[in-house]
């Protein structure tokens, strides 16, 4: 398994910008998508892809004059780097520990412990 680096949270909002468009986009397209969300300044736009490429996060490719972008790991990937990460950091690896903080703020609704224990009988037929 590659290792992932934690990504900033304007990192990862660029990211998703490159995630949701399932396929490579340019500077261009990218700087676009940013001038509608967001009032980033082109600069700030392209640091966050010059650090995103360091930490192999994404590729970037000459095409003529502009630079393509593409996702060197998706965002399912990403995903479950963040959760074990945070597993990890707060509940200390334990998943009991966080589906317990859950439920003790009342931050599940019963449909989904219904849900959950169909889900969990289904992974141990397995």
């Amino acid at each position: 398994m590659r290792k992932i680096q934690k990504i900033s949270e304007s990192e990862r909002e660029v990211m998703q910008v490159i995630w949701d468009s399932g396929q490579p986009l340019s500077s261009a397209d990218i700087l676009q998508a940013f001038q509608e969300k967001k009032n980033w300044k082109p600069t700030t736009v392209l640091t966050f892809l010059a650090r995103l490429a360091e930490k192999g996060i994404i590729t970037a490719s000459k095409n003529g004059k502009t630079n393509q972008y593409s996702p060197l790991i998706s965002e399912n990937e990403y995903k479950q780097f963040e959760t074990r990460l945070f597993l990890n950091t707060i509940h200390k690896g334990s998943v009991k520990s966080f589906m317990t903080a859950l439920y003790e703020a009342n931050d599940i609704k019963s449909e989904e412990i219904e849900e959950l224990k169909k889900w969990f009988s289904q992974k141990a037929g397995k």
